[in-house]
């Protein structure tokens, strides 16, 4: 199984963010394994930068449980109904060079609304643009984004993602053309960058209607670290 991830750094520490279903294999709704095999992962293989190389990557192994048997990754207060996590990175971080996301993207002054185009970048079936650099898939949002879907924090987008693409980060980009929280339509002024949130796959297998978790899910994940 691949998936998509990205690190961010919290008190001096990196945690790589990716839903709940990844790193559990179970769906989170009904708790059933989602492998065919029914295999549960005790561990999890990240591809990082190698340190002072960009461009080269190492693929190194994250255990997934502490000796106790308890989840290391740290869970939403709302436990699996919330369905990401972020997972503190201990191994060989001397060798490797991080490069964080910054979640500060989310306070960039640009409204989200429905119809407006947005990026949903990790690895659809696990391929890359080349190496190990993500692909840009293109949707738009397909739900008011003010308005929490099926009662949890989350919007919904329009999009034809695919396998391999849960945990990816969605950020819209606009050169113009976009409502401030002011009121104020800008028209022009440079590239403006907004995290949206985290991608956690379609609500539905024969839908291309996906489900995206706002920031402040993660926000409040983090805040217990």
């Amino acid at each position: 199984m691949t998936a998509t991830g990205f690190v961010v750094e919290q008190s001096g520490k990196f945690l790589l963010v990716t839903n709940w279903h990844v790193v559990a294999g179970r769906d989170p709704v009904t708790n059933q394994p989602t492998h065919p095999s029914a295999a549960i992962p005790d561990s999890i293989r990240i591809v990082h930068h190698v340190k002072g190389n960009l461009g080269s990557w190492r693929v190194i192994a994250e255990s997934l449980y502490n000796e106790d048997g308890t989840p290391r990754w740290i869970e939403h207060a709302q436990g699996q109904l919330i369905d990401v996590i972020a997972l503190p990175l201990d191994s060989l971080l001397a060798e490797i060079e991080i490069y964080p996301f910054n979640l500060g993207l989310a306070d960039a002054d640009l409204v989200p609304q429905p119809a407006m185009s947005v990026s949903i970048v990790g690895f659809p079936f696990g391929l890359s643009a080349g190496g190990v650099w993500p692909i840009w898939k293109t949707g738009h949002i397909a739900t008011d984004p003010d308005i929490d879907f099926d009662g949890r924090p989350s919007f919904l987008i329009d999009a034809t993602t695919r396998s391999g693409m849960s945990g990816s980060p969605v950020i819209v980009r606009s050169s113009g053309g976009h409502k401030t929280r002011s009121g104020v339509y800008v028209l022009a002024g440079g590239i403006t960058t907004k995290f949206l949130g985290v991608y956690s796959g379609r609500i539905r297998d024969e839908a291309e209607l996906g489900r995206v978790w706002r920031p402040h899910v993660l926000n409040e994940i983090l805040s217990g670290t």
